[in-house]
């Protein structure tokens, strides 16, 4: 069963995007979950989090992980 569909940050998206990049992610699998997605034509693994960034509104943390 799929949670809500959440829209998540990647926080570290300039290790792999370069300075400034904003990587933004919507997916229903649950926190703790790392899934794969093709982000500027580069497949990454994504590890979202259940940790709120208030200030970008209903958005919450997400991080690259190394293949």
């Amino acid at each position: 069963m799929t949670g809500p569909v959440r829209t998540y940050l990647v926080t570290n998206s300039s290790e792999l995007f370069g300075p400034g990049a904003r990587v933004i992610i919507r997916s229903s699998a649950p926190a703790g979950s790392v899934i794969d997605r093709v982000v500027d034509g580069r497949p990454v693994c994504v590890l979202l989090t259940d940790t709120p960034l208030p200030a970008y509104g209903n958005v919450f943390a997400a991080e690259l992980q190394d293949r």
